[in-house]
């Protein structure tokens, strides 16, 4: 089975073959089944050549598509001598020729390749006919798949042409790191969007020529100091700008900036790309439904888990999904996670284990399907960490750095699993590098609340008061949170506030006491921890007695 890129290749031979029957056939085409659901096995030139045919007068019917259409007849269906002559031909400056000729083509190979994922997943041949099931190609298929986005290349405001390597080298880095973080996106390539550098091109255009839902925008000014860039998120459809990001780092090691904003960016926008699809209009109940709408929404849903009923709301979504398409990765890796959170945030104390070994036997099955999937391999690192495997769960984190580097809840994770290997300097450290890279996410309050206790750990009361607080602001419906500020408060000095505090925590979390706080309620087993992180926890312990959390 082809690979997206060579499957993208072999549509471009075909095309520049198209003529040549003793060339086009050796194309890698002819075994695919979009070539072979066109007629009689086996697959020969002249149905491929249809194919080619049928899915360009598909793709382009619309009128406004004709002079693309044109474009791609004269150059390869029914070709003139010279890429100059069918410009002329055309009426096009030769720049204009060029660029439609490269949307085209991705058009053409984008939809076959859907056309063709669509033929794999129907199964395998007929039982009564041994074919492959037909490929309708009537009927265009959506224009603009899920999660499909354009990253335009960036503007260079400095008007320094040496800095040019920076600004293009974020929207490279920025393509690829996209292309990780959202399994099933489909990131426009660079020779495409490049086309459109330096051009003012309407939003909406750029849509329709792409057939993409998102269009990402921005520019880039540097002087001796600092580095900024801003960055758009925009719906191609409508030109809505639905998120907007300003970066202000200092000018250090170029290439040290570029990756942090790379980082953030493709943290950021690929949660705002994922929370806006699951807002799109859906079926009702009774209607039909979609498995990939039902992942897309239940992942909206579980991007903002800051309330156990929205767990309970992303499990029913990804369960439905499930239902649909039990062969569904991005479903299983969706429940296996939110339950294993369920745990975690203490949204569910009873049952652990049960819900823990659902998670797992979910996730054995999800890397039956998808072994290298980023989501696979971040479900599997946090089970560990629920299971005490903290060190297991350090090299997981590692391998899912290794995939995406701006990924800040791997960061944090290896900051909870060295904390609770007795590591406190390393876990703070991991901890301030997931806020450099994400201080404005919605998980903001997950390492802001590991590195308040990382500091209780090490003495450094204040600052643990300091960081807590913005836990607490972070997501103000969690009560572990607002007793961890209790205790810092207190070991700091401050009783009044602690007292306070702890009140707010008992009208959440009624009836603690402190030996049912440091057992009960903790994330992890209290018998996988290491007799350094016991000692920490002590301190935390002592702060709560001391603003009248009772023993027992």
């Amino acid at each position: 089975m082809l690979t997206r890129a060579e499957f993208d290749a072999a549509v471009k031979d075909a095309l520049r073959h198209y003529t040549r029957t003793d060339l086009l056939i050796g194309s890698p085409l002819l075994a695919t089944r979009i070539a072979a659901a066109c007629g009689p096995k086996p697959a020969s030139v002249v149905k491929l050549q249809q194919v080619l045919v049928e899915a360009a007068e598909t793709i382009f019917a619309d009128e406004r598509d004709q002079r693309r259409r044109r474009v791609l007849e004269l150059t390869y269906l029914y070709p003139v001598s010279k890429q100059e002559a069918v410009a002329d031909r055309l009426g096009l400056p030769f720049s204009t020729y060029r660029r439609y000729l490269t949307t085209a083509v991705a058009r053409l190979s984008e939809w076959l390749w859907h056309e063709e994922q669509a033929l794999l997943h129907e199964g395998t041949p007929s039982e009564e006919t041994g074919e492959p099931a037909q490929a309708d190609l009537s009927e265009q298929p959506d224009a603009r798949p899920r999660l499909s986005i354009a990253v335009l290349p960036f503007l260079n405001l400095s008007q320094d042409p040496d800095l040019d390597y920076v600004v293009d080298g974020i929207v490279d880095n920025l393509m690829t790191d996209l292309s990780r973080a959202l399994p099933g996106s489909l990131v426009i390539s660079r020779s495409t969007v490049f086309t459109y550098k330096g051009r003012q091109v309407p939003i909406r255009e750029i849509g329709e020529e792409l057939r993409v839902r998102y269009v990402l925008e921005g520019s880039v000014l540097a002087d001796a100091a600092r580095l900024r860039v801003n960055a758009q998120l925009i719906d191609a459809r409508t030109e809505e700008h639905l998120w907007a990001e300003r970066f202000d780092k200092e000018r250090r090691d170029i290439l040290q900036v570029q990756d942090e904003i790379v980082a953030r960016l493709t943290r950021s926008v690929g949660v705002e790309m994922v929370l806006s699809e699951g807002r799109r209009e859906h079926p009702g109940r009774g209607a039909r439904e979609d498995a990939v709408d039902l992942v897309m929404r239940g992942n909206a849903v579980a991007s903002d888990v800051s309330r156990k009923e929205r767990a309970v709301e992303a499990v029913a979504l990804f369960t439905r999904a499930l239902d649909l398409d039990p062969g569904n990765a991005d479903a299983m890796i969706g429940i296996a996670t939110t339950r294993i959170y369920q745990i975690l945030n203490q949204y569910q104390t009873e049952g652990r284990e049960a819900l823990l070994d659902e998670a797992e036997a979910l996730i054995k099955r999800a890397i039956d399907l998808a072994a290298d999937h980023i989501g696979v391999m971040k479900a599997r690192a946090v089970l560990l960490r629920a299971r005490g495997q903290f060190a297991d769960a350090i090299i997981a984190d590692m391998s899912v750095i290794a995939v995406n580097p701006g990924e800040p809840t791997a960061y944090r994770e290896l900051g909870l699993n060295n904390l609770y290997l007795g590591r406190v300097q390393e876990a703070v450290n991991w901890f301030r590098r997931a806020d450099s890279i994400a201080p404005r996410d919605r998980h903001r309050w997950t390492w802001l609340q590991g590195l308040g206790r990382a500091f209780m750990h090490l003495g450094h009361d204040g600052e643990a008061v300091d960081v807590l607080r913005l836990a607490v602001h972070s997501n103000p419906r969690l009560s572990r949170d607002r007793a961890f500020l209790a205790a810092a408060e207190a070991l700091a000095g401050d009783i009044d506030s602690a007292k306070l505090h702890l009140a707010e925590y008992y009208e959440l979390d009624p009836g603690m006491t402190v030996q049912r706080f440091a057992t009960e309620r903790s994330s992890v087993p209290p018998e996988a921890v290491s007799p350094v992180y016991l000692r920490g926890l002590e301190r935390i312990l002592e702060g709560l007695r001391r603003v009248g959390m009772p023993e027992q």
